[in-house]
This record gives C-alpha cells, structure tokens and sequence, in this order.
C-alpha cells in the first residue's frame, strides 16, 4: 500500500514541471539533416544546441594549408532585439584539492593541509593548425519558456518513445517565429586580425513541442534544445505537497505496522 502511495506521489510532482522541446532551423546547408554546418574553401563550422537551454557548441574546422585563428571575443550571439552574448568573457575558474592529514603527539592532535590546484582561463584566440579544428561550448543561450504560443498554430502529434502519447505541436516560419538570433564569428589567417573574415549565419524557432513528458523519453538532435517551467499547480505542491507526501508515508507506515499481540486468555 505504501509503495503504490509514493508512486503516486512521484507521477503526481513529475506532472508539475512542463517541457518545451524547441527546434531550430537556418539557411545553413545540413548534410544530415539533423547538424548545422557552413564551409568554404578555408573553413567548415558545425552548430549544436543540443541539450537544456540551448548550450550553443561551434565547431570550427580549418581546411587550408596554414594556421587559422578565432578571436572568441569578437564573436557574439546576437538576439532578434539587438542585444548581444559574447562567446568569451574575462573570467577564471579554479579546480583545487586540498589534502593533510592528523599528527597526534599525546593528548594534543596537530592538523596539516595543503592545497593544490590549476587556475584555467579559456584561450581568448585560438590557434588552429592545418587540418585540425577547435570546439567551444559557451554558456546556454536561451533559457525562457516561449509564451504564449498561438493556439490557431497548435496540433496534436504522437512524440517520444512512449507509445500512444500526444504533444501540443506548433510550427512556425522565419516570419512569425517567436524567437531568432545570430552567430557572428570572427576569423583571421594571422593572429594580428588585419584581414578579418566574419561569419554571420541566423537561426530561428521553426517548431515547438509542448509536453509534461521528461528528456528521458525523447530522442536528442543537434538541432533541437529543450526549456521547461513549473507550473503553477507546481509552487502549490512545492509549498505544501512534499508535506503532504512525508505525512502520508508515516501514516501508512504506521498503519501497516503489526499491533501488539492480544493480551493471553485466562481460564477460571
């Protein structure tokens, strides 16, 4: 009884948080159907936004004889509104470890310690030799549930690897998308960038699927991303449900537990 209980509990919280699994589309040619990828003569780039909240990685493939360089600080995502995220920033980040060990001399303990670790701060150009390519994955790039969405646009659509299930679909155009954006790049065959090559390719919402169905249960692709929410019956649960459920699992447990065995019976 008590297991159905708690099972119950965790398909009611799951219910809470809702899905938006956002497909992106470009006028970048995709060999697959499935990866963005742009070349030339001197360069091929590949796209991903595979994952929560749209975690843009480019990739950058040098195809020439000679060294090639990204100036990552000159390059930028630039959003439908004019504003911009650059694809580096200023920062450094520290991974540290820290052993010792205890030294007891009679009743008086004598703690050591030491720490060790490696400041990294990510290359601001990269250098890219003859036939190599460099790969970078900045922070995610869109993180907000898009709403409202248009209800004359929404169908339903079997989705997911779960048989039987249904999701709200809407499609859209490069012209009534809710959401678009840019990649602009910027490249150099030397590393003083005095004969700049800029790479400029545009991105739009072209599909969203709307679900209380969990990543688990959808098949990834390069060009698709996901966001999700809490709905408001969520909070409510939040607040109190986890009460609620703590408070139900004692009440079974102790309603389940064997009582004390009756008292002997006496003859007279």
């Amino acid at each position: 009884m008590r297991n159905y209980f708690l099972l119950f509990c965790v398909v009611l919280l799951g219910a809470c948080t809702q899905y938006q699994y956002i497909t992106l589309d470009s006028n970048v040619y995709r060999p697959d159907q499935q990866s963005f990828v742009w070349e030339n003569d001197t360069v091929r780039i590949r796209y991903v936004f595979s994952g929560y909240n749209c975690p843009l990685t480019i990739q950058v493939y040098n195809k020439m004889a000679q060294p090639l360089y990204v100036d990552w600080k000159k390059s930028a995502v630039v959003y439908g509104d004019g504003s911009r995220l650059s694809l580096w920033n200023d920062q450094m980040s520290v991974s540290s470890t820290t052993v010792g060990g205890t030294m007891r001399m009679g009743n008086i303990a004598i703690n050591s310690a030491q720490t060790v670790g490696m400041i990294d701060k990510r290359e601001q150009i990269s250098f890219i030799p003859p036939d190599s390519y460099v790969s970078v994955r900045p922070l995610a790039i869109m993180s907000n549930f898009i709403k409202p969405l248009p209800q004359e646009l929404k169908k339903r659509v079997p989705f997911g690897d779960e048989d039987g299930s249904k999701v709200d679909k809407y499609n859209f155009t490069p012209e009534n998308t809710p959401f678009t954006f840019r990649c602009f790049l910027t490249l150099s065959t030397n590393d003083s960038f005095n004969n700049s090559i800029y790479i400029d390719q545009p991105f739009w919402v072209s599909e969203i699927m709307q679900t209380s169905m969990g990543p688990s249960s959808v098949l990834a692709s390069d060009k698709m991303f996901y966001v999700n929410r809490t709905t408001t019956f969520g909070h409510i649960m939040g607040g109190v449900g986890t009460v609620a459920v703590v408070a139900g699992a004692v009440y079974l447990e102790a309603a389940t537990e064997p009582g004390p065995p009756p008292p002997p019976h006496h003859r007279r």
